[in-house]
């Protein structure tokens, strides 16, 4: 049985009229996210605004059934907004979708990141996605 564990990570400069993620606004997005992606939530969505102000923003975690999505907010002093998103999941989803909804939320301004598909029974696939990316293979790991 093959099982795809796949992971998706978005690093992006966003909109910088976007000044905050409230719990609720977060809580929305991941309801959406899930629902696009047809996964489920495994509790409550863990939510905090920064307690240290050399980094304000907000962040969240939400475990899945199948593990977990993050998000980090971070709205710097010089006016620059900047978003940290991880996917973890070992059900297949499509991460053009994850983008999208990405864009949709936070007007991705530059971004780049990292589609890895950890696959049980073939070789791993990583492929880099966002502003010129390119995309390449990586070898199984000879034990």
């Amino acid at each position: 049985m093959k099982l795809d564990h796949i992971h998706i990570t978005v690093n992006a400069k966003i909109d910088p009229s976007f000044k905050a993620l409230p719990k609720d606004d977060a809580k929305r997005f991941v309801d959406r996210l899930l629902k696009e992606i047809h996964m489920k939530p495994l509790g409550p969505i863990n939510w905090a605004d920064a307690e240290d102000l050399d980094f304000p923003g907000q962040s969240f975690v939400q475990m899945i059934t199948t593990s977990h999505c993050s998000l980090h907010f971070f709205n710097h002093k010089d006016g620059t907004n900047e978003i940290y998103f991880d996917l973890y999941s070992c059900k297949p989803f499509d991460s053009e979708k994850v983008v999208e909804l990405l864009d949709e939320k936070f007007c991705l301004k530059e971004w780049h990141g990292v589609l890895y598909n950890r696959a049980s029974d073939g070789k791993p696939q990583v492929r880099m996605i966002g502003t010129a990316a390119k995309e390449f293979m990586v070898a199984k790991v000879r034990n």
